[in-house]
């Protein structure tokens, strides 16, 4: 490997083929494509193993794309991403001080089994995993998750919808393996006894962790509640949030109270984090297209997300209370007079109000 000491991956489950090893007539008529073989889905830990701090102190940060496999270019983000972090450390300052004291955990293909027929069949447009329980075309996994799981509102009990929720919560391997991992990484100190009953309770300053979930297309960033257009318990601290990662890519908010709602989604990833397990959580719907052109995507989609994301990994730790600073908009050292003079520019407003 050629970062040993700054990225570790693991295999945290597996997708509904590999685990199941379904036949082809079990689809029906609805399958008209070869099936997979069926993948492990895996994880990166993106950090410096050597730093002073231990895991158990350092932020984390969770990102996960390729939910839904007709939408290509998270994935590709989120490569980048993890990219940019191991190739800047020691090189770029925020970059470094990132990786000394946080954790910036990602899983590029949440649905590798739905990405297989995707690509193979683009006209396809497919979404969901392989499940073929009921119309043989699979379940979102992004309303499979065990909160406000199966209400109708922003879900399906169609099993032919695109938005089908599946059988119960967390009924998919894929949900399972990205759930179990997301429990391991977030403290069970910060979770509610009962996350649905108490909804109105706000988590508070004290919470730790960052949750990101990459989508295409549109140009929103999003937050909860995302199952209904109301404001979370929370919502100072993640509207502040929300506005200061979209002042790089300009994208405009999705969340409740917001007047670019758009509508709802229940048991969805975004959701289930903060709901759940009390996560600072959000989503990127990035581009203009599921099958994003390679032109657009190197030219607009890569250089203004990746400053949002690097952004948001500075804030794991504690993204509540250290969104409340000023933030650092300029800085320059230099020397005089055989001194180090170091001038900056702050502001807790300027991207606050950028939108």
């Amino acid at each position: 490997a050629k970062y040993p000491d700054l990225i570790a991956m693991e295999s945290i489950g597996k997708s509904y083929i590999k685990k199941n090893n379904p036949s082809l007539s079990e689809y029906g008529s609805n399958m008209n494509y070869d099936l997979p073989p069926g993948y492990d889905i895996y994880a990166f830990n993106v950090t410096n193993a050597n730093s002073a701090r231990q895991s158990s102190e350092k932020g984390k940060m969770l990102i996960t794309s390729g939910v839904h496999a007709r939408e290509w270019a998270p994935p590709e983000l989120n490569a980048r991403f993890i990219e940019t972090l191991v190739e800047g450390y020691n090189t770029d300052a925020d970059i470094t001080w990132i990786m000394d004291h946080n954790e910036v955990h990602a899983i590029l293909y949440v649905n590798p089994d739905g990405r297989f027929i995707s690509e193979k069949y683009p006209s396809s447009y497919w979404r969901k995993n392989l499940n073929p329980e009921g119309c043989g075309n699979g379940v979102d996994l992004n309303r499979n998750l065990d909160f406000k799981w199966g209400d109708r509102n922003g879900a399906s009990g169609d099993p032919c919808a695109n938005d089908y929720h599946g059988t119960s919560a967390n009924s998919e391997p894929e949900t399972r393996a990205v759930v179990e991992y997301a429990k391991k990484l977030f403290p069970e100190d910060q979770r509610k006894d009962d996350p649905e009953g108490e909804m109105k309770t706000a988590f508070g300053e004290d919470i730790t962790g960052v949750y990101i979930d990459i989508h295409a297309s549109g140009g929103y960033v999003y937050y909860p509640w995302g199952h209904r257009d109301a404001k979370s318990p929370d919502n100072e601290a993640l509207e502040a949030l929300g506005r200061k990662i979209s002042y790089f890519n300009s994208y405009k908010l999705w969340a409740g109270g917001q007047p670019d709602f758009m509508y709802e989604a229940a048991g969805d990833y975004s959701d289930y984090m903060y709901g759940a397990l009390g996560v600072a959580s959000f989503g990127y719907e990035i581009g203009d297209d599921f099958q994003q052109d390679c032109a657009r995507f190197e030219d607009e989609v890569v250089p203004i997300n990746l400053p949002s994301l690097i952004y948001a990994a500075k804030l794991a730790l504690k993204p509540y209370k250290d969104v409340k600073g000023p933030d650092i908009m300029e800085i320059n050292a230099r020397v005089f007079g055989g001194r180090v003079r170091v001038r900056a520019k702050a502001s807790d407003s300027k991207m606050v109000n950028s939108i």
